[in-house]
């Protein structure tokens, strides 16, 4: 399958402190890769460095062929980069639909047809479309960060911890609708997770790091939980 994303030999960090090193991912046509590994091992910096939101000092980065190494954050979003945030993901003052329009003001004629593919993906937040976003819950406030984003037309997804701090049903709900958009939207996924179970159900590969370099690239079907503690003793991955 062809690459549409690859991080060839990165290290990146923030400012004088390195997080990831000498690390290589790719994430291919049709794919959802998982990146799992213990607290504090440089997951989200691996989304946030694909994005461009990190200094990259060494090694580079493409998309779909395109060297982004240089490349700033929006451009790379205009490239097709679709970026969820664990937090900070939405307009919390913003009723929803105006949280949505955000996502399309690049396309706004489109808004009303592309907006009711994400009401198909998300029932709940057609239902609070006039909710300001920051009543929504946690379950429904991850739901509208997808969605807006969706509305971005991105090529790629990258999903940082979409089941953070989420109750187990509204967890459930939000990885169904993440397989979803992966199936009908034939998008493909980069996803930072710490539940492991919910992670491999989705995924066709997964990527494993210890200290933010790759220890582990295989296929989900291959993997052994009691591999993964064995590798991260410190209790950082949960699977369950």
């Amino acid at each position: 399958m062809t690459e549409v994303l690859s991080l060839r030999n990165v290290t990146a960090g923030y400012g004088p402190i390195t997080v990831l090193n000498d690390l290589s991912l790719s994430l291919r046509a049709g794919e959802i890769v998982a990146v799992l590994g213990a607290n504090g091992c440089g997951k989200s910096t691996v989304l946030k460095t694909a994005m461009g939101l990190t200094r990259v000092s060494g090694g580079t980065l493409s998309l779909g062929g395109t060297a982004i190494t240089g490349m700033p954050a929006h451009e790379r979003a205009t490239h097709g980069l679709g970026y969820v945030p664990q937090t900070r993901n939405v307009f919390g003052d913003m009723s929803v639909i105006d949280n949505l329009r955000m996502g399309a003001y690049l396309r706004p004629r489109a808004f009303a047809a592309e907006v009711e593919k994400v009401f198909s993906l998300f029932p709940r937040i057609r239902e609070r479309r006039n909710e300001k976003a920051g009543n929504l819950s946690g379950g429904e406030r991850r739901m509208l960060s997808i969605g807006l984003t969706l509305l971005l037309e991105p090529r790629i997804l990258l999903l940082d911890e979409p089941s953070s701090d989420l109750a187990p049903s509204t967890v459930d709900l939000v990885f169904q609708s993440i397989a979803d958009i992966h199936r009908q939207l034939s998008i493909p996924i980069l996803l930072v997770e710490q539940n492991v179970n919910k992670a491999l159900e989705i995924s066709d590969r997964v990527c494993v790091l210890v200290r933010g370099h790759e220890a582990l690239d295989v296929p989900a079907s291959e993997i052994d939980t009691r591999h993964l503690h064995d590798l991260f003793m410190d209790g950082g991955v949960r699977t369950s």
